[in-house]
């Protein structure tokens, strides 16, 4: 049996309801439910304590898993998780803006309709500036689905990519 143990910081407050896990912090709340058979989940003190029942290669991996998610959860209640992405263009000026939770790109490539990407998660926030797309939030997961997502918006169909370079290229993750 594989056992991993997580120190909960000071200002940090985890609840584990049956498979519902919820993380408070100076940056907020963030929930997630956490289901296996194979792993139990104890609170002690200030710390977690992850064990698998059984010592089976998949339960390992699901243990190492659902550690690696609750650590990320402890961060993003922390500090915000940042994605930076890189606004290219060589024919036309890509122009954006952030209006009810969606990012609209508009004249990519001189098109007349605007792509539309949808932000994904409740405080997930983008930043816009000339050439960059800061993405920031507390859940890692939820900035790193909306920074793929704007890079999958932008991605060129039926154009040679060595000639139409344009789009937004993800360039660092924070």
């Amino acid at each position: 049996m594989s056992v991993n143990q997580i120190e909960i910081p000071e200002n940090v407050e985890v609840t584990i309801e049956g498979n519902k896990i919820t993380v408070k912090g100076e940056n907020g709340e963030i929930q997630r439910t956490l289901q296996s058979s194979a792993i139990d989940i104890q609170k002690k003190d200030n710390k977690l304590t992850l064990q698998s029942t059984t010592d089976r290669k998949k339960h390992r991996a699901e243990l190492g898993t659902f550690t690696s998610h609750i650590q990320n959860m402890i961060k993003g209640s922390q500090e915000n998780f940042e994605y930076v992405l890189k606004v290219v263009y060589s024919h036309f000026p890509i122009k954006m803006e952030v209006k009810q939770n969606k990012l609209y790109i508009k004249n990519f490539l001189g098109e007349k309709n605007p792509r539309v990407v949808e932000l994904i998660g409740e405080k997930t926030e983008v930043e816009i500036s000339d050439d960059e797309v800061i993405v920031r939030g507390p859940n890692k997961e939820a900035v790193a689905q909306t920074a793929a997502k704007i890079q999958e918006g932008t991605k060129i169909k039926g154009k040679d990519p060595r000639v139409f370079q344009d789009g937004m290229y993800v360039i660092s993750r924070g």
